[in-house]
């Protein structure tokens, strides 16, 4: 056609090839050579930068799009729960309503945003995915335990409150002091021991205040041994928790020791009130407690949790029920599986039903540290 002839595909192939080497070629000598300055000082070339956050936003967007938020996250001890991680762990990069962001944080390159504003360019599905995965080259960590979402869920409860709060809410939620040039609250390796305490009541609550959320449990009249072995075993990550492992790797031993005796030797507290006891479930509950289910080899769960066995097994007698719910769930699923005593555990958990497991928790949730079979029978 008007004399022109096309070209072979052969030589179509072969040019293709030739660009691709060529380009593979100066890519290499451009990685070689250092011409790229890598320094945090410099910044991105505006098209890579353009190029980075449009790969990030559809990444995270994909990786979200089966992300279901869980129930309500209006809840505001859901969202205390949350604050109290925030003030500890999140707050000395992002900054906070009562304190402004670590020089060394905004110093990075990409400097950690202020979530007050980042909050509201990303749905909650969105940020749910970011705090329990992180985010590559910018500083931002994966949850140090991915696999407890529901953790991860407190945080993001918080967040969603977060743009326009005073510093009045904020101190409330964190519980955190309001002063002027107030820092959030950090769990200082170097502090006291009722420096220590007091930033374990902060959510772990005392004889005046409940703990903030049923996932943070109460810890007074807790055996001694078990509380030790437990902050060991955070800090080792040997029982994963995104909350407790901040903490408990900040301790030094001996603090450990005394936080575990300060907390022993306190009253129990009872976290049921007779009015809202469930008695069917209750009794459910106290015969597995009491007797196990032979049938399916549950051995009863009284032959190791209760007063008077080895201290390294805790008192359920009292703590919350979502609590021990969780707990038993985290055994079933595997996610507490890493420590010689989880090991025992384990295999008995993913024998329960969903009914027995809520029957257990109802039962130990309203049982005093003392006389566990007179208050279920």
């Amino acid at each position: 056609m008007l004399g022109i002839k096309l070209p072979h595909w052969r030589a179509i192939l072969w040019g293709a090839l030739v660009a691709i080497l060529g380009v593979v070629l100066l890519g290499t000598v451009f990685v070689f050579s250092g011409l790229y300055n890598v320094a945090a000082s410099a910044r991105h070339f505006d098209i890579s930068n353009a190029l980075i956050r449009l790969t990030l936003r559809r990444s995270v967007e994909m990786r979200s799009l089966s992300v279901t938020p869980p129930g309500d996250l209006s809840d505001t001890r859901l969202a205390r729960l949350g604050a109290r991680h925030f003030a500890l762990g999140c707050a000395p990069c992002h900054a906070s309503p009562v304190s402004a962001q670590s020089p060394v944080a905004a110093g990075m390159y990409p400097a950690p945003p202020l979530l007050t504003e980042a909050v509201e360019t990303w749905r909650t599905e969105e940020l749910f995915w970011i705090v329990r995965h992180g985010l590559k080259f910018t500083g931002m960590p994966s949850w140090p335990a991915e696999e407890r979402g529901d953790e991860v869920w407190a945080l993001v409860a918080f967040l969603e409150r977060l743009p326009g709060m005073s510093e009045r809410d904020y101190a409330a939620l964190a519980g955190t002091e309001l002063a002027p040039g107030a820092a959030d609250f950090t769990f200082a390796p170097t502090a006291d021991t009722d420096r220590l305490v007091a930033a374990c009541e902060n959510c772990h609550g005392n004889a005046e205040s409940a703990p903030v959320h049923p996932l943070a449990p109460p810890l007074d009249g807790q055996k001694q041994p078990y509380l030790e072995r437990s902050l060991r075993e955070y800090a080792a990550n040997r029982r994963q928790s995104g909350i407790m492992e901040a903490a408990a790797g900040e301790l030094a031993p001996e603090a450990i020791g005394e936080l575990a005796r300060v907390f022993a030797e306190r009253e129990a507290p009872v976290t049921v009130k007779p009015g809202e006891r469930d008695t069917g479930s209750m009794e459910r509950g106290a015969a597995i407690a009491l007797d196990g289910v032979r049938g399916d080899d549950i051995p009863a769960c009284r032959s190791c949790h209760s007063v008077s066995t080895s201290g390294q097994f805790p008192r359920l007698g009292g703590l919350p029920a979502e609590y021990i719910m969780t707990q038993l769930e985290l055994f079933r699923a595997g996610v507490r599986a890493d420590s010689v005593y989880a090991a025992i555990m384990a295999p008995i958990a993913a024998r329960l039903s969903d009914e027995q497991i809520r029957d257990v928790a109802a039962y130990f949730a309203a049982a005093p540290e003392r006389g566990e079979e007179a208050a279920a029978r």
